[in-house]
């Protein structure tokens, strides 16, 4: 994973309407959308994961009033969301589904900065000490990754998703 730079572009009002709405519940109500997240949730399943509980939240375009337009590190086609784990949630190790259908690059964006606890597994890395804005590029798109708030604070991160042509 490589760090690209930090850009002041994350605004506090984002912050503040994601950590004051709830969001889409994962995995419980985000049924599998094809083979490889199918994959993934047996794989969880059979690892004890409880694929009916909440153990993150996603957010996307039509769950927040703003939009995230312009980022000063993507020069294509690009999707963002944003997940959040509140103290003792977590995302297990996987891949992203849809980075198995086009071809593409991957970000990861701390909304904040580095908190103890605050947890992200890249491949075999922990990532601590960032700050909010950093901007990091996945090696693969498909690399595997996961993450925990074993902390006291809310977990907010960005993800991007840039499609190559």
């Amino acid at each position: 994973m490589d760090w690209i730079g930090n850009f002041n572009f994350i605004q506090d009002s984002w912050i503040q309407e994601v950590l004051n709405t709830a969001g889409q519940a994962r995995p419980r109500d985000w049924p599998a959308s094809s083979a490889v997240e199918s994959a993934e949730y047996a794989k969880a399943k059979e690892a004890g994961y409880d694929l009916n509980a909440v153990h993150w939240w996603v957010y996307e375009k039509n769950d927040v009033s703003f939009d995230i337009v312009d980022l000063p590190f993507i020069k294509g086609d690009y999707h963002w969301w944003i997940t959040k784990l509140y103290p003792g949630q977590f995302m297990p190790i996987h891949t992203d589904p849809h980075t198995h259908e086009r071809s593409c690059k991957r970000y990861w964006v701390p909304m904040q900065d580095y908190h103890p606890g605050h947890i992200f597994l890249y491949k075999d890395n922990i990532i601590i000490n960032y700050k909010k804005g950093d901007v990091y590029a996945y090696d693969q798109e498909q690399d595997t990754h996961g993450a925990a708030n074993i902390g006291h604070l809310p977990r907010l991160v960005l993800q991007v998703t840039e499609y190559v042509v």
